[in-house]
């Protein structure tokens, strides 16, 4: 839960401090804590790069995920 409340003012400060359009991160498949949290904080997968990954002896998948400044805005009024 800390996790996500840091996370979720960390892309507000983003968005307020600077002019972005977008924020985004890239991490792997078998991170799944972390797929967790960009999905409830709005981020949507926007590319996988398959078996790209090599971890233990295996491939995985990279998954890139971002969200919109437009996006962030709409979720923010629809749950307030």
């Amino acid at each position: 839960m800390i996790t996500i409340l840091f996370f979720s003012l960390w892309i507000d400060y983003l968005f307020t401090e600077r002019e972005l359009t977008r924020i985004g991160f890239t991490t792997w498949e078998g991170n799944k804590s972390m797929l967790k949290i960009g999905k409830k904080l709005g981020f949507i997968e926007e590319a996988r790069i398959r078996k790209s990954c090599f971890i233990n002896g295996v491939f995985y998948d990279r998954i890139k995920m971002g969200i919109l400044r437009d996006e962030l805005e709409l979720k923010k009024k629809h749950s307030s």
